[in-house]
Parts: structure tokens; sequence; C-alpha cells
């Protein structure tokens, strides 16, 4: 049997729509000693005639056809299931361009890296950006360059960075030992609703000793304006919260906390005024229940400890003056002025 190099693992719910879009480009790929694992997350369209149709036509695609149970679960199944050296992820709504793998398999042979990181395509019917690393290639990042800049950089960016945003978790940009992730137990999270790649990519890189940097753009990442941060989420501000939380558990843990402290802060912060946003947004009650429940939202920031060391992190002025009105719990002018800044925003 040819040695397989790469598993792609692909969760596939309700995504009739750009599904052979998604196979095809992996397919079509210039590395060929390649497999494709779909997982068939309980679709409830067509997607499941369209997996097997992939599979008769194509021995290297393989697919789990199973009950849904979300995202984290369906990426697990595969990581269980893949033969090849090297894991890499691809959302069914997405693709990725024809000679990725090939170029990132060789700079991770070449260099004997555990994982590679790379650039993307995001984009959506209007328009297409190309998102960049902060490293050249062929950049090698071992365990300090890890702990001094990657993994700050994913937690929260400040201008003096000199970055465009922060290097968010997001599972499709990387590739990977199969064998990492096996020996060091990491798998995705069931239990988090949101920020489950942010979750895993961060212990994973915890792990890791040697990543290198493909700065190209090899995947495209379609956006959609119904994506789960883009809506009304009644339990954002609870789930984002309980998110945090677990991060500084984790640095404490590897006794990193104390060196990215104030990142940690300005990360929360920025859940707590996104998670004012969320009342602005798509699918938001109307407006009594949405006062009640950005009331209690106010409330839990108010009283919570972590809040009182806010004053360590370079604020902008309308940080400080939201931050203010949390102070005084003025729950009406917070939400004008949330909406407000929305509509400036487009």
């Amino acid at each position: 049997m040819e040695e397989i190099k790469l598993s792609v693992i692909l969760p596939v719910y309700n995504a009739e729509a750009y599904l052979d879009r998604a196979i095809e480009s992996i397919l079509r790929q210039t590395l060929k000693e390649i497999e494709i694992i779909a997982i068939q997350d309980g679709s409830k369209d067509n997607s499941s005639a369209l997996l097997k149709k992939w599979k008769e036509n194509d021995s290297r695609v393989r697919v789990i056809d199973k009950a849904n149970e979300g995202v984290s679960a369906a990426r697990n199944d595969g990581i269980k299931m893949a033969r090849g050296k090297y894991i890499t992820f691809v959302d069914a709504d997405d693709y990725v361009e024809p000679d990725s793998y090939d170029k990132v398999i060789q700079v991770m042979e070449k260099e004997k890296a555990e994982a590679s990181l790379f650039g993307y395509f995001s984009e959506n019917e209007k328009e297409k950006e190309k998102v960049y690393l902060p490293w050249d290639t062929g950049s090698i990042l071992t365990k300090k360059e890890i702990w001094d800049q990657l993994i700050p950089y994913m937690i929260k960016v400040y201008p003096e960075d000199g970055l465009n945003s922060n290097i968010f978790g997001s599972v499709w940009r990387i590739c990977v030992k199969r064998e990492k992730i096996l020996e060091q137990e990491v798998f995705f999270d069931t239990q988090l609703a949101i920020a489950e790649d942010f979750d895993f990519c961060i212990r994973l890189y915890s792990k890791l000793n040697r990543i290198t940097i493909i700065n190209e753009c090899l995947y495209h990442y379609i956006r959609w304006e119904n994506t789960a941060l883009a809506v009304y989420r009644r339990e954002q501000f609870r789930e984002g919260r309980e998110n945090q939380l677990r991060l500084k558990a984790f640095l404490e843990k590897e006794e990193q906390y104390q060196n990215l402290e104030k990142r940690y802060l300005g990360s929360y912060l920025d859940v707590c005024i996104g998670s004012l946003v969320n009342y602005v947004r798509p699918g938001a009650p109307e407006y009594r229940q949405k006062i009640k429940e950005l009331r209690e939202v106010v409330d839990q920031i108010a009283k919570d400890d972590i809040y009182h060391y806010l004053e360590q992190v370079p604020l902008s002025r309308n940080q400080k003056l939201v931050l203010w009105l949390i102070q005084k719990k003025y729950v009406r002018l917070i939400l004008l002025f949330t909406k407000i800044r929305q509509i400036r925003k487009g």
C-alpha cells in the first residue's frame, strides 16, 4: 500500500452547496499521497449522497457517517481514523490552492519540523484579502519563539507588536505530524461552543519544539455573515468568559501567566466589549429583554475580580468610556453607544 503522507480532516454538516468545491480542491493537489477523512456529522441535506459519490469515484476519500455531535467531535473522530504521517484540516465551505500541501510537506521534511503555519485568503462575495504571518517563509519557531511570540500574538496583539491583528487559532492554517497529536493527546474539547480552534491550537503549540513558517496564502477561508460570532448568541458572554478563565488556568499551569498577564487582560477586555456588541447584532431579542440580559452581563463584568486589573492594559478613549459606563451600570447608554459605534463601522 502506498504511503499516505497527509490526512485531510473534513467535517461536513449541511454543506451540499459548497462540498464539491472543497473536496475537488483537495483531490487535485499536486501532492497525491493524500487521504480525505470526511466526517458526515448528521447532515439533513444532500451532503451524505455527495460524499458517497466522491468515495465511489476516488479511493482516497474515506467517510464517517454519524449522528450530529458538533465540529469538535467530528475532528476528533477524524484524528483517530487518520493514517497519514501528517494531519491538516479543511472546513467544508472553504478550499485550498492546488500546490498547498506539496509546499507544506516539502518544507516540513526539509526542516524536520513538527508543524507548519501558513497564510490564507480571507474572502466573501465582494472582496478577497491576503492574511500573512509576521514571520518570513523559512522561519523556524522553536520552543522559545512559540512562547515569546506565537502564543502571545494569539492571545492579544498591541500596537507596539507591529501586527494588524491577532494570529487567530484556526486549525485549517496548520499542518502537524500525526504522532505529535497522539503522543501529546491533544484533542478538541467537545464541551466548547465557541473558540474550540483557539483552545486546540494553543494547547498543541505549547507541546511543540519546531514549527516552520510558509508565509504564502495557501488556503481560502470564506467569511459568512451568519457565523457564530456574527449573530446574537444568548450565552456569548458566559461562554467567552469561561473560555478566558480556561485560558488563564492553562497559562498558570504552564507557568506563563505572569509573563502574559497584560495580553490576557487585554483579551478578557475584548471578550467583555464583544459581549456588549452581541446585543446589536442580527437576532437580538426585543428591547426589554435585551436590556434585562445586558444588565446581567454588565453586573457580571463589574463584579468580576479581573475587572479591577484592567488599568494595566493600554485602553483607547472608547474603551475607557465603555468601562466607565459599565462601572456606573448605565445599561441603556451602553446599548445606545454600542449601536452608534456599530453603525459607524458599517
